[in-house]
């Protein structure tokens, strides 16, 4: 039985895992904590840092079952993804240009300025007191965020001058590499759009309406599809998205990209990852579409043509279960209730009594999911208030609908 690699074990990995032993794979799972939920699931495990090319390399280059390298859901991952399906002759996907935009959010915004597109006035730096001086000469709000980090982490948005200087300092020490970057916000609907990409151009798209959790934080609670945007909207989504993988050189596999449509319809490119993406996207495109983007990705991880059906939308909703203060999570009750709710079509709890439950500040922080389907978005938003009462997270003395 060949194996695929899969940098990364976090929660929005399992889907891959999981896919991957349905069509066949065993799975190497590469991450540096044991704790991680998809090292349980995975027929083997390497303890290494998803960024230590040269050490999963060296554990890996005497094998001949591999057959693939796959980096769900991570783009601090695809550097190593390249280097590793390069060094042992695996099928290679990815372009280094690709990669640094999907690690870098300044060389994806240099990109965009220089095509002429998606532009809007940023900054970028290493100095948090140099960085907040030069973000008074730009349009507020802004939004201030690493360079190097994703998943929300160490992102704030800014309504002031004042705010700057502290948001730029969490922003430091969130990034890899020590790089702030402060942009203008783009005011408009907010779009998760995952595509898969096949000789250079988009042959599946599906786009969600994103939920953000309230400022100064800007982290996706809700995911709902479909958008309810008007069909020119998408049209012009998925010319832009041609556009960049052009520039980009990227010619097949999965892109995940966010999105902000504002008033009058015009898409702006804000972040880009050429992978998968995460807090659920891959069941909200199978249910509501038909089409799997996780088995896609898989597919064009070890060479094999891509093989997509997609029906007529049917509405869809991902949301994040939090918990609403910090403290000792004492019990979970009432998940077999929830899950047999109708309109529920996955609660995925990660949470264990025991451990410390915090409000919702990073994307480490979230409990659980819950996945719904219905006819309307009434019966969602009827099946989401379901699920609210019936589910209880009892954290230290007070109990957390």
């Amino acid at each position: 039985m060949k194996a695929l690699v899969v940098l990364g074990a976090a929660d929005g990995a399992l889907s891959t895992y999981r896919i991957a032993a349905e069509m066949g794979y065993r799975t190497i799972a590469v991450d540096r904590s044991a704790a991680a939920p998809g090292v349980a699931v995975a027929d083997e495990y390497l303890p290494l840092s998803t960024r230590d090319a040269d050490g999963i390399l060296r554990a890996l280059a005497s094998r001949g079952d591999l057959a693939g390298v796959i980096a769900p859901c991570s783009d601090i991952a695809l550097p190593t993804l390249l280097q590793l399906t390069r060094a042992l002759g695996l099928p290679v996907h990815l372009s280094e240009t690709a990669v640094r935009a999907s690690v870098d959010k300044t060389v994806l915004r240099g990109m965009l300025d220089r095509l002429g597109v998606s532009s809007y006035r940023w900054i970028e730096g290493h100095d948090p007191r140099e960085i907040a001086s030069r973000a008074r000469g730009l349009r507020f709000p802004l939004v201030v965020k690493p360079a190097d980090a994703q998943g929300g982490r160490g992102v704030t948005r800014c309504e002031s001058p004042e705010q700057v200087p502290a948001a730029a300092q969490a922003a430091k020490e969130r990034a890899y590499g020590g790089g702030i970057m402060v942009e203008e916000e783009i005011r408009g609907t907010h779009c998760g759009c995952e595509c898969i990409i096949e000789g250079g151009r988009v042959v599946f798209m599906a786009m969600t309406r994103r939920t953000l959790s309230p400022p100064p934080l800007t982290l996706t609670t809700a995911h709902a599809m479909p958008t309810g945007l008007p069909p020119k909207v998408e049209r012009a989504c998925r010319r832009l998205v041609n556009r960049v993988c052009g520039l980009l050189g990227y010619r097949r596999g999965p892109l995940n990209l966010d999105l902000v449509i504002t008033p009058g319809g015009e898409p702006y490119l804000i972040e880009l990852g050429v992978r998968t993406g995460g807090n659920g996207i891959d069941d909200l495109t199978r249910i509501c579409h038909g089409v799997d983007p996780v088995r896609a990705a898989v597919r064009a991880a070890v060479g094999e043509p891509f093989e997509l059906r997609p029906h007529e939308p049917r509405p869809v909703m991902w949301q994040v279960l939090a918990a609403e203060q910090a403290g000792r999570l004492v019990s979970v009750s009432g998940v077999e209730r929830a899950r047999a709710l109708p309109g529920v079509a996955e609660l995925v709890i990660l949470a264990r009594p025991g451990q410390q439950a915090r409000p919702y500040g990073e994307v480490s922080d979230k409990l659980g999911w819950v996945v719904l389907r219905g006819d309307s978005v009434a019966a969602l938003d009827a099946a989401s208030e379901a699920v609210a009462r019936t589910l209880r997270f009892t954290v230290a003395s007070h109990v957390l609908h």
